[in-house]
Parts: structure tokens; C-alpha cells; sequence
């Protein structure tokens, strides 16, 4: 057997073990470590995460304060962070224009 066909082999062996439950470990495994803080995300990764795009998180990083993890000139996120940048853009609800007419009605 040549080396490419042992190769695929391997690869093919690695990929059903990951379907099954060594699949569920490492994803358990990895939520762990990203929960304790051990892990930190690309700005690609945690716009993602956040359900933004990467150009208005660097923004934000660049000019409106976002909190963000320095490992030399790259940019890092990590839950506390991305916590952080989901509260400073929370928008409290505002009363609705019926609400408003009810409350003016009450007073009068």
C-alpha cells in the first residue's frame, strides 16, 4: 500500500471517530475551555458569534472603545469580552407611540 492511500485511511478512520461520541467530548471540551476564559476568538470567529460582521466589530474596537484582547498586533475576543460588546450595544426598549397616547390620555 502506497503512503496517499494509508493516508487517506488514517483520514478517513480520524473522521468517523469525531462523528460519534469523541465528537461530543471535544465540543463539550472546547465550550469548557472557552466559558473558563481559555480560549480566545478571531475577529472572523466573534463577529460570528456576536451575529455581526468583522468590519463593524474592528470598528467598534477602533473607534467606539469595544473591549478586546491585545496579543501583539492581532485583536482577540474571549466571553467576557464579547459580554462586554453585547451590552454596550443593547438598546433599551422604547414605549410605543399607543403607549405614549394611553399615558397622555391618563394625565388629562
Amino acid at each position: 500500500m502506497d503512503h496517499a492511500g494509508n493516508r487517506q485511511g488514517i483520514r478517513q478512520a480520524v473522521l468517523d471517530a469525531l462523528e460519534g461520541e469523541l465528537r461530543d467530548v471535544i465540543v463539550e471540551a472546547a465550550a469548557q475551555a472557552f466559558n473558563r476564559g481559555d480560549v480566545t476568538l478571531t475577529p472572523k470567529e466573534a463577529a460570528k458569534a456576536l451575529g455581526c460582521g468583522e468590519r463593524f466589530l474592528l470598528d467598534g474596537c477602533n473607534k467606539y472603545g469595544f473591549p478586546y484582547i491585545c496579543l501583539g498586533k492581532a485583536k482577540r475576543f474571549g466571553p467576557q469580552e464579547l459580554r462586554q460588546i453585547q451590552d454596550m450595544c443593547r438598546v433599551p426598549a422604547q414605549p410605543s407611540r399607543l403607549a405614549k397616547a394611553r399615558a397622555a390620555r391618563r394625565k388629562n
